[in-house]
């Protein structure tokens, strides 16, 4: 059976290439293979092409993966302000299972705030809320990054977790898979909830 042809009407707009591995597992852990998964580079640039995307004539669903960083309130509050002028009515506040919203003659807009839609944070904090709870590894590669001198360290203090996810991924069975490979090669736990939830929201976003 041949599989769907992306012909760009479904379209997921990611930061970086991560964010995009990852989505693109989810997507096809499900069997979904015609959705396009775009890097935009960073979350300005992402934020600056979303009018442009949606007013492409073909579009008929339009996906959003940001990280809320430090300030999730701030970053939702600038989502909604681009969006609104293009009639979108988002809540105040990202729905915890994630948010899906329809506008007339539009196309279906969802929207995710890594890693949970609550918390501050990045996909790399989504990625460590996946790590079985067996695990004995994520607490060593937290403990080995923990240990490094700060006058050492080479990467920022915000990139603390993205430092202790990438250690733990170099000491899986293939070292250093990258994100999406690893959640391919099922090194995550797939029955978690925060999986779980981030599944049922790129299917209700499809719906």
């Amino acid at each position: 059976m041949a599989l769907p042809k992306r012909d760009g009407s479904r379209l997921l707009l990611v930061e970086g290439a991560d964010d995009k591995g990852v989505c693109v597992a989810f997507l096809r852990e499900d069997g979904v293979e015609d959705v396009t998964v775009a890097v935009k580079g960073g979350y300005e640039t992402l934020r600056e092409s979303i009018a442009a995307e949606i007013r492409v004539s073909r579009r008929t669903h339009l996906g959003i993966v940001v990280d809320a960083n430090g300030d999730l309130a701030a970053r939702w509050q600038s989502v909604r302000d681009a969006v609104a002028p293009l009639g979108y009515v988002l809540p105040d506040l990202p729905q915890v299972g994630g948010t899906v919203v329809a506008a007339d003659g539009q196309p279906r807009l969802g929207l995710w705030l890594m890693p949970d839609n609550a918390s501050p944070g990045a996909v790399e904090d989504f990625i460590a809320a996946l790590v079985p709870v067996s695990d004995t590894l994520l607490g060593r590669a937290r403990e080995a990054v923990a240990a490094i001198p700060e006058s050492e360290r080479a990467f920022k203090p915000n990139y603390r977790t993205k430092a202790e996810i990438h250690t733990w991924l170099a000491w899986q069975e293939e070292p250093g898979r990258p994100m999406g490979l690893a959640v391919t090669k099922q090194y995550f736990d797939a029955a978690n909830p925060v999986a779980q939830t981030f599944a049922a929201w790129l299917r209700r976003w499809l719906g």
